[in-house]
């Protein structure tokens, strides 16, 4: 993982890229990206990322035990960057999510999307 807090530019330092939205190429639009590190933040989707804390906070609601918890933690936290609202989509956050709760509990997919 990144050790990077991202500090956003300024209004004026945003570099236009294009973006897409509901999977449309919509042109260009100005980009904020972290000063320190580059990383340009994602501006393809209107669900924004979330931080760890929201996802644990959902891991304490889905009735699992409190192994299971620290266990899908720790797999959360090394991928690269789950945490960094920035560089990841809320979409990306949300598969990965799935995908360890599903390897260390038997709660359904299904279960689990509707506590996002």
């Amino acid at each position: 993982m990144t050790d990077c807090k991202h500090e956003c530019c300024g209004t004026a330092e945003k570099v236009w890229l294009p973006y897409e939205l509901e999977g449309r190429s919509r042109g260009l639009k100005p980009h904020s990206y972290c000063i320190l590190c580059g990383v340009v933040k994602d501006m393809s989707s209107k669900k924004k990322a979330k931080r760890m804390g929201y996802y644990t906070n959902i891991l304490a609601r889905l009735g699992i035990t409190k192994v299971q918890i620290r266990l899908i933690a720790k797999e959360l936290e090394r991928i690269q960057d789950f945490d960094g609202v920035n560089s990841m989509t809320r979409r990306q956050q949300e598969k990965l999510f799935i995908r360890a709760v599903k390897k260390y509990s038997k709660v359904r997919e299904d279960t689990i999307r509707a506590f996002l």
